[in-house]
């Protein structure tokens, strides 16, 4: 077990990473801090916002480093297709959205659901599922560390 000392020590170096990743220029790719909406992954996507939560250094795995954001979809708003440079993983947080990462056929997950998409593999569809009701996800990526969480397709 934890000790309530040792995990603020390591929240304090967390803390400490971060801010000198961002004072050093390293982590150039969050052009916002975090909690606050970035920019679009890319320029179409209109009525949907990425906010990025958290960047951190992973010890474990030199040179890598973990960015954890949301995606909010209005009703109907989709994202064009694009490719993230690590390991994603994701989670529905509300509504449902409709995923489609190559090779992978076109998919629904809802509330509570899961799916994980391979580095630099195409996400032809991103969509809100729904015309309606808003669909939000969050999405946890292992990437090298500065790198942007989003590639345009190509």
């Amino acid at each position: 077990m934890i000790t309530r000392r040792q995990m603020m020590k390591t929240v304090a170096a967390g803390s400490a990473a971060f801010a000198a990743m961002l004072s050093s220029g390293i982590a150039s790719a969050v052009e916002q801090p975090a909690g606050h909406p970035a920019a679009n992954p890319t320029a179409r996507d209109n009525g949907v916002t990425v906010t990025e939560l958290l960047r951190h250094a992973l010890p474990d795995a030199p040179g890598h480093e973990a960015a954890m954001v949301t995606v909010e979809y209005a009703p109907g708003a989709s994202s064009t297709a694009h490719r993230h440079p690590g390991s994603t993983f994701a989670y529905v947080l509300e509504g449902s959205i409709e995923s489609q990462v190559e090779p992978g056929q076109p998919r629904i997950y809802t509330k509570g659901q899961t799916w994980y998409e391979l580095p630099r593999h195409t996400h032809r569809i991103s969509r809100n599922a729904s015309s309606t009701e808003p669909a939000k996800l969050l999405a946890v990526l292992v990437i090298k560390k500065g790198q942007a969480v989003v590639i345009p397709a190509r």
